[in-house]
């Protein structure tokens, strides 16, 4: 049973269907309790209309949220067989009947509001033609006085519905542009980076070829070129590895031979430790490496003298673990990291792991930080054993 309400009609549903359970209840502990004191005045047929109505209401509280039509329509009749015994009398009947019309007209389409509406005031005409006597003057116009306020509280109910409706609707479309603002002001932000990021490594290159065109030759301004040059080219890659799709396309690829690649490349005076058995994975392989390359890069630049690399299958899952012994990552910015251009590196372009989170969701896993055994930080990439495409391109 789960009652969690997210719109203003979920929770007068909830009211409601408390109200009927609380209203059953009370009043089958109340007849019980007089007829336990004197049983003239209530009779079995009463007690026994108001626990299976009780029964009911806790049946309808318990199956759901959303509210029908033939809830009212039994609402009316339990109501109706209760007062023509004289449980209560016809003014608490032409009460009680207020309700189910006004929530009916609240929860139901305009046919079903007005069949709740049609079976009431029959349950009232029949009251009259047997527990009356017959249509008296006076019957007549208590019958119509009771059918006004029932059809007025209709009318009412589908005005407040027409209001509630306008309002959810107000909300949907205030919370849709809010969202939309907040995507642009996101866009705004990545492109004025991207642009930051950018211009440093320009203005280096333009100033260096502005001095060796003024005739200022030396190695070490055509080294400030190459060195930014290549810095730009990292840049732009890591910017398009994030904003174009990854091929659909996927291959079995050797994680632990993927990972000793690539520590072998860096050949840091860091020590780099492979844990865990060999374990392949279906991936789209060119991805599946820019994003191993990525954490294990980040995982050596804050390292003090040691990165750990553990590889391991759990439960369905493949999961690699790069840790290092480095300062770590304080709590408050585990989720920040992995947004573009976030960096705590002055030469960073606050890239690389927002590749590996691209990675991680478009193979339908996910990735997550927390402190390493080591005492600095813990990346866990987590993808499926099994690729979510199975008409995927598998070579083995």
């Amino acid at each position: 049973m789960d009652y969690r309400v997210n719109s203003p009609f979920e929770k007068l549903q909830l009211i409601y269907k408390v109200g009927r359970l609380s209203f059953s209840a009370g009043l089958l502990v109340l007849l019980l309790s007089i007829y336990s004191i004197n049983r003239t005045i209530i009779d079995k047929y009463s007690l026994v209309v108001l626990a299976v109505y009780s029964v009911v209401s806790t049946v309808l509280f318990i199956t759901g949220k959303r509210a029908l039509l033939f809830e009212f329509l039994l609402d009316e009749l339990f109501l109706f067989l209760l007062v023509i015994k004289g449980a209560f009398s016809y003014g608490f009947f032409s009460l009680f009947l207020l309700f189910p019309i006004l929530f009916s007209s609240l929860f139901l389409n305009r046919k079903q509001s007005l069949a709740a509406l049609v079976v009431a005031l029959f349950l009232q005409l029949i009251y009259f033609a047997f527990n009356t006597g017959g249509f008296s003057l006076e019957n007549l116009i208590q019958f119509f006085l009771n059918g006004m306020g029932l059809i007025l509280i209709s009318i009412l109910g589908q005005k407040i519905k027409e209001k509630l409706e306008n309002q959810e609707n107000y909300l949907s479309e205030l919370e849709k542009l809010q969202e939309e603002t907040a995507f642009y002001k996101r866009l705004y932000e990545i492109s004025a980076n991207l642009a930051h990021e950018l211009k440093n490594p320009l203005a280096s290159i333009k100033g260096a070829v502005e001095l060796l065109a003024n005739g200022h030759q030396n190695e070490k301004l055509l080294k400030i070129v190459l060195d930014e040059t290549e810095r730009l080219d990292s840049i732009i890659k890591d910017f398009l590895n994030i904003a174009r799709p990854i091929p659909s396309e996927k291959t079995q690829v050797n994680v632990k031979e993927t990972v000793d690649e690539i520590c072998r490349k860096f050949n840091e005076e860091k020590e780099c430790i492979i844990e865990g058995d060999t374990i392949s994975a279906v991936v789209e392989p060119k991805s599946f490496y820019s994003a191993l390359d990525n954490l294990i890069r980040n995982a050596l630049y804050w390292a003090k003298s040691k990165v750990k690399i553990s590889l391991r299958k759990n439960k369905g899952w493949l999961e690699i673990t790069v840790e290092d012994d480095g300062p770590g990552i304080p709590e408050d910015e585990w989720e920040k990291i992995f947004e573009p251009f976030y960096s705590k590196r002055k030469e960073g372009s606050g890239l690389g792991l927002s590749v590996v989170k691209k990675f991680a969701v478009e193979h339908g896993g996910f990735v997550f930080v927390k402190r390493s055994s080591l005492g600095g930080a813990a990346f866990t990439l987590r993808i499926p054993e099994e690729p979510e495409d199975e008409s995927s391109d598998i070579r083995r």
